[in-house]
């Protein structure tokens, strides 16, 4: 990088702005997780060629600045994850910062201030302890749930007050009967024995003078409810509790500290059950009216009783689950008075209702993504999760609407007792709220309702963890799934903080030996349907999260603390796989899931695939190893550099040695081959070779699973196959993504064929692990990102953003936008005639770089591109 001259220092560049100040802490709540407080910023200006060159922050107790803590004048071009240069935070403390940068043209004025808060960062700060209900305790089948209340004398006039609160299970929390939030089962799922997350609440607008009253509902959720598809229970303990500490100032200057304890006092109302396969069952006569407010006679219930401290206590870092959505639905009622609902599309979340009749009667309804054959709900495939809610009414109009539980579903059928009115039907969508920061759109509409069905099934999957599926009695953390995804993901939504919380957790469960569990947080699965596996250990593209996660984290969005704070695990999971390499130096002697759900694999063992799982375990092992190699070189590690970047050398030759004839025959043999740099270079041209001729005999259709999916479409394009790559992408036939799209699907299938051609539903083959909603195979779109509009990251955090854009197929536009730590970056292109048109936007702070599509030359001098906006035109190149 080029320092600018002395005269250029003392000028101010007045059409640069320093913005959008932000932590790694991404929750949305008003305190912070972090002591030392990760910084980051944007760069906006009204003028091109915008470069960063250096910083200075600075902090500050007041926001005068009058005593401030700087960094000082640090030399740097990137935006993003820079250290606290001031004292750690102390809990409960505040401070302001604010920074400014240097451009080609000078400084930049001060940007606003930020304000930064911190929680309560030590295990010493809780005065409080969990309280439970006593007869609630060691339930062992879906009950009451149960109700706790406190109420607190304010003797003056509140001016800042702050709840910090978590609960054994998950909570409705209110003070004087108005929510504490919008936050939807919280703490969330997380390795609970040793990571418990609480929020941080700014309460001061629900609390006035005299009384007031905390009150909450607690139901089972992860830590004692239904989980996998055994249904076990009370995985983590066998009585739910709320943990919660009230802190108030008054304007008189004292405080007020009230904390769960035995003082509490706890009961039970109409919440009959909830749990998160089952549904929810309320009986409306049984609510103990005005329980919320100040002044409700508790006498009648019991005293809590108090449990210890956890372990682990921590701010949740990441978005909570919220609403996210509300559709107005479809419905009809059908000859027996059953009300049938039709939501468009395949959503996460539940029915919201009003029914107006007599006392006792009753109102139910059941879920399904699809009908039978007969037009009604099929939920064989439910398996174990009953997925019904259940209302009893009190004798007159109420909102029904569950607690405590999620359904994966598009079609609902209600059926209501004789007298019973049912109107204002709304579906109700949830989701971890992470902000969406991807977009696309092309001249193919099956494409664009393609891409669509993935942000869904992103969406519909994200919920407290990366899940598989959001419907049937599993919704678990699959290690594979994820693998498989992050890159999407990260694309499409800010994923950062949501999967650096994940990451966290398969950092605790992570085995002392490295190996990683098949699902996070790691609950015991027993035999897995339909195949009745015992696989109570680890499995390669699965446990290989531990490596494929961070590194596309990292590739996203720039952090390298977050690199560094997962090195360990990667290096874990790494070490495993090594030490299990035969003598040869592949990984073949385990049973693995390998190209699981591979099209051409028995229904009911899909773990056979036609791509030999020893081979694609030992390709992973050589693809771990790289990813580890550069994560060390970005760390500044260069001894593990090298010594990982040497077992990728070494594992990726015993690979191709041992299967490099087998690796030609099917499409993940050499997608992997490809990506993963397992065949020689002087074969790579070959392997392309062979991967296009067999999509070409298989007439365009897919013939890859979990693992192979992901890189069958970047390994055609990067062989320059791009013709075979569209084909792929575009084949309507069985199997394929357009396939799917073609028979109605609004969500990813877990299957290519769950749905046959005729319209049937296969369930006796498939048995019962058929879902439609599981996003490993929406992995394709981070290929439409990066290949078809052509924009991808080529520095981690998009510092500098390749231009690339490779048009093919029948498409004649495409374009994607992408908002990167530095800002919005736009890329779009056009066919006209023989003319590509590209325009490209670049936020400042990065640069591009522009590789044309073979065949097609430009009218323009080649060169780098700068920030702000550039047409380019280009020819079809008609020479020989």
């Amino acid at each position: 990088m080029t320092t600018p001259n002395l005269e250029a220092l003392r000028t101010t560049d007045a059409a640069t702005t320093v913005t959008g100040l932000r932590t790694a802490d991404d929750s949305g709540l008003v305190a912070t997780a972090y002591a030392r407080p990760r910084l980051s910023w944007s760069l906006v200006s009204d003028r091109p060629d915008v470069l960063q060159h250096a910083y200075e922050i600075q902090v500050s107790a007041d926001q005068t600045f009058g005593e401030a803590a700087s960094s000082g004048q640090v030399d740097s071009g990137v935006v993003t994850d820079h250290p606290w240069p001031a004292e750690p935070l102390r809990s409960r403390a505040v401070r302001y910062w604010r920074v400014r940068v240097r451009t080609d043209l000078g400084w930049t004025e001060w940007s606003e201030l930020s304000r930064v808060e911190a929680a309560l960062l030590g295990d010493r700060d809780w005065t409080a302890r969990p309280v439970h209900v006593p007869s609630d305790r060691g339930r062992t089948s879906p009950g009451p749930v149960p109700l706790l209340r406190r109420e607190v004398e304010l003797p003056a006039e509140p001016v800042s007050a702050r709840l910090y609160i978590t609960s054994l299970g998950v909570h409705r929390t209110t003070i004087n009967g108005r929510p504490v939030s919008e936050d939807l089962l919280e703490p969330g799922w997380t390795s609970y024995p040793n990571r418990l997350l609480y929020a941080t609440y700014d309460v001061t607008d629900l609390l006035t003078v005299g009384r007031n009253a905390v009150s909450a509902a607690v139901g089972d959720g992860w830590y004692r409810g239904h989980l996998t598809w055994h249904k076990n229970r009370d995985v983590y303990g066998d009585t739910s509790a709320l943990l919660a500490q009230l802190e108030v100032t008054l304007a008189d200057g004292s405080t007020v500290t009230v904390g769960t304890d035995d003082q509490w006092r706890g009961g039970y109302g109409d919440l009959l059950a909830a749990d998160l396969y089952d549904g929810c069952e309320r009986d409306l006569r049984q609510e103990p009216h005005g329980w919320r407010l100040p002044g409700f006679d508790d006498r009648g219930w019991e005293r809590a009783a108090t449990l210890p401290l956890p372990s682990g206590l921590a701010l949740r870092a990441h978005p909570p689950v919220r609403v996210v959505q509300i559709i107005r639905p479809e419905y009809r009622t059908l000859p027996n008075g059953t009300i049938a609902v039709d939501a468009g599309e395949n959503i996460t979340g539940w029915l919201r209702l009003r029914a107006d009749g007599p006392a006792a009667s009753t109102v139910t309804i059941r879920h399904a993504e699809v009908l039978d054959d007969e037009g009604r709900l099929l939920t064989s495939i439910l398996r174990g999760a009953r997925a019904t809610d259940q209302y009893t009414l009190a004798g007159d109009t109420a909102d029904l609407e569950p607690e405590f539980t999620f359904h994966g579903f598009r079609y609902a059928e209600i059926d209501a007792s004789p007298g019973v009115t049912i109107g204002q039907i709304e579906v109700v969508v949830v989701a971890s709220d992470l902000r969406r920061i991807g977009e696309f759109h092309c001249s193919d509409e099956r494409v664009n309702r393609l891409y669509d069905n993935v942000v869904r099934s992103q969406r519909g999957n994200f919920l407290a963890v990366p899940t598989d599926c959001p419907q049937r009695d599993e919704r678990l953390g699959w290690t594979g799934d994820i693998m498989a995804f992050a890159p999407t993901a990260c694309a499409t939504f800010d994923s950062r903080s949501f999967l650096d919380s994940w990451l966290t957790d398969l950092g605790i469960e992570q085995r002392p030996d490295g190996a990683v569990p098949l699902v996070i947080p790691d609950v015991d699965l027993g035999d897995m349907p339909p195949t009745e596996l015992p696989f109570a250990g680890t499995a390669a593209g699965w446990g290989d999260a531990a490596t494929v996660v961070p590194a596309a984290l990292f590739e996203a969005y720039g952090r390298r603390s977050a690199l560094d704070r997962h090195y360990a695990t990667m290096r874990a999971w790494v070490e495993f796989t090594a030490d299990h390499l035969d003598d040869d130096g592949t990984w073949s002697g385990n049973a693995q899931l390998g190209d699981w759900l591979d099209p051409a694999a028995p229904p009911e063992h899909p773990e056979r695939a036609t791509t030999d799982p020893g081979y694609v375990a030992t390709a992973f092992v050589a693809h771990s190893a790289r990813l580890l190699a550069g994560a060390a070189r970005e760390l500044g590690r260069a001894d593990d550099a090298e010594q990982y970047g040497a077992l990728h050398r070494r594992t990726a030759e015993a690979a191709w040695r041992k299967w490099g004839d087998h690796a030609r025959t099917t499409q993940t043999g050499c997608a992997l081959a490809i990506a993963f740099g397992i065949a020689p270079t002087t074969e790579r041209t070959a392997v392309g070779e062979a991967l296009a001729a067999l999509v070409r005999a298989n007439s365009g259709r897919i013939a890859t699973g979990f693992l192979g999916t992901p890189f069958v479409l970047p390994a055609l394009t990067s062989t320059g196959h791009t013709a075979e790559a569209y084909q792929l992408l575009l084949n309507t036939e069985c199997p394929g993504w357009l396939y799917q799209v073609g028979r109605g699907a609004t969500t990813m299938w877990e299957r290519w064929d769950a749905i046959r051609p005729d319209g049937t539903i296969d369930t006796e083959k498939a048995g019962t692990m058929l879902s439609f909603n599981h996003y490993a195979y929406g992995a394709v779109a981070a290929w439409l990102y990066r290949s078809v509009a052509g924009l991808r990251a080529a520095e981690p955090g998009y510092r500098t953003i390749e231009v690339a854009p490779r048009p093919g197929g029948t498409l004649t536009a495409a374009s994607a936008s992408i908002a990167t730590p530095y800002g919005t970056a736009c890329v779009s292109w056009s066919i006209s005639g023989g003319t590509l048109t590209v325009n490209v936007d670049l936020p400042p702070g990065t640069t591009g770089r522009f590789l044309p599509p073979d065949g097609w030359r430009s009218t323009q001098a080649a060169g780098g591109l700068g920030s702000g906006s550039h047409r380019l035109v280009l020819r079809q190149d008609t020479r020989s």
